[in-house]
């Protein structure tokens, strides 16, 4: 298995990633209000790749992609099937021209704060 980055680096990528998955983050219901709503859900979009970077970069392990194999990435790479559950209904959107991308981007930054934290939270 491949050595993962070291401490300060892990550190300052983490950091620098979850920066840019609550930027983006903020910025969905910008878009929205100005109903730019493709604009929102591609921010939405952006920042669901973000947070499973941040992710992997938390639990110190290099992933496959972040647009492919997610579920078994999280679910048996990571241990994490509870968190896995949460990330298909964050990009299902019923109608775009409604609250539902503002509403997925708070519950991905509920899921930033909790998970792609330095010390991960634990599923048990």
């Amino acid at each position: 298995m491949a050595t993962y980055y070291g401490a300060d680096l892990r550190r300052q990528r983490l950091e620098m990633v979850r920066s840019a998955c609550a930027y983006d983050l903020e910025h969905v219901p910008f878009f929205a209000h100005r109903r730019l709503y493709f604009h929102a859900f591609d921010r939405l979009y952006k920042s669901f790749q973000e947070f499973l970077q941040a992710l992997f970069i938390a639990c110190r392990v290099y992933p496959l992609a972040y647009n492919k194999w997610i579920r078994m990435q999280v679910e048996e790479w990571l241990g994490l099937p509870e968190l896995y559950r949460a990330l298909p209904p964050l990009i299902s959107v019923q109608n775009i021209e409604s609250s539902d991308v503002v509403d997925r981007a708070r519950d991905l930054k509920g899921l930033l704060e909790r998970w792609a934290i330095d010390e991960p939270a634990t599923s048990g």
